[in-house]
């Protein structure tokens, strides 16, 4: 289920965030849960193995923010008022606790600014075919973490162009599938192939918690099965997906060229 969100000044002054805010709207929809979600999806999460999947995503925020720099030459985005956000889930419970307690509650805390939910909208499911192109809400970074000799480790952040990127994709997919339903997704495939990019433009550095993370925006054209393609298309494709990360829309063509 995936719906949208919008966030609104509670004095009707401007929303004044840092440049890298995935943390921050992170934060925020955390406190927006319930503290009982909250809590189970941030100490327990869905355990796979060794590795624990939150199982939700977010977007960008969709207003362009007024790059605002202070004297301490400290840069941020300035938004009028509010900001409209997507959030989705596979799991349904998820979305109507975010969604139920948001309207429940009167107000919530943004960087120390009190905000409330003045909007909210379930989006409809789009039609899902066996190849599609795809634009992303939110830079998809996926890769490997590998150990030195002298037991340090070192992140390998694969690019679009590369076989690995596509490859760990569909493993990562496959890995919520099995979360999800319970079951080994067997005979099941997922590709994805950059169809409007450019290294050059649509390579992000986003820090999440003074981490830098390398991730890619642009079109790409997504191929699989249907019931895999749809299952990223609530939980996000590639790695860290609730930390806002890997959230896509079916590509429109011309009317989102500023997204190629």
């Amino acid at each position: 289920m995936r719906i949208k969100l919008v966030y609104e000044s509670l004095d009707d002054k401007d929303i004044i965030l840092p440049c890298h805010y995935n943390y921050v709207i992170q934060s925020l929809i955390y406190n927006t849960f319930s503290l009982k979600t909250a809590q189970r999806l941030h100490e327990e999460g869905f355990l796979y193995e060794k590795r624990k999947f939150k199982l939700f995503t977010f977007s960008r925020i969709l207003e362009k923010g007024d790059l605002i720099i202070n004297k301490n030459n400290k840069s941020y985005l300035k938004f009028k008022r509010k900001i409209t956000i997507y959030f989705s889930s596979p799991i349904d419970d998820i979305v109507i606790d975010l969604a139920q307690r948001g309207f429940r509650e009167r107000e919530f805390t943004l960087l120390g600014k009190k905000v409330c939910i003045s909007q909210l909208e379930i989006i409809s499911l789009p039609k899902i075919k066996e190849k599609i192109k795809i634009r992303f809400l939110s830079p998809v970074t996926i890769y490997s973490t590998f150990e030195k000799k002298n037991s340090k480790k070192f992140i390998h952040y694969y690019k679009p162009f590369e076989r690995e990127f596509s490859d760990l994709i569909k493993k990562n997919a496959l890995k919520k599938y099995q979360l999800i339903c319970g079951e080994k997704a067997e005979n099941l495939d997922l590709s994805i192939v950059p169809y409007k990019f450019s290294l050059r433009e649509n390579l992000k550095i986003i820090y999440f918690k003074n981490t830098p993370i390398e991730c890619y925006t642009g079109v790409y054209e997504l191929t699989g099965s249907p019931e895999l393609i749809y299952l990223t298309y609530e939980t996000g494709l590639g790695n860290k997906n609730s930390a806002g990360f890997g959230m896509w829309e079916i590509w429109r063509g011309k009317e989102s060229e500023e997204d190629a």
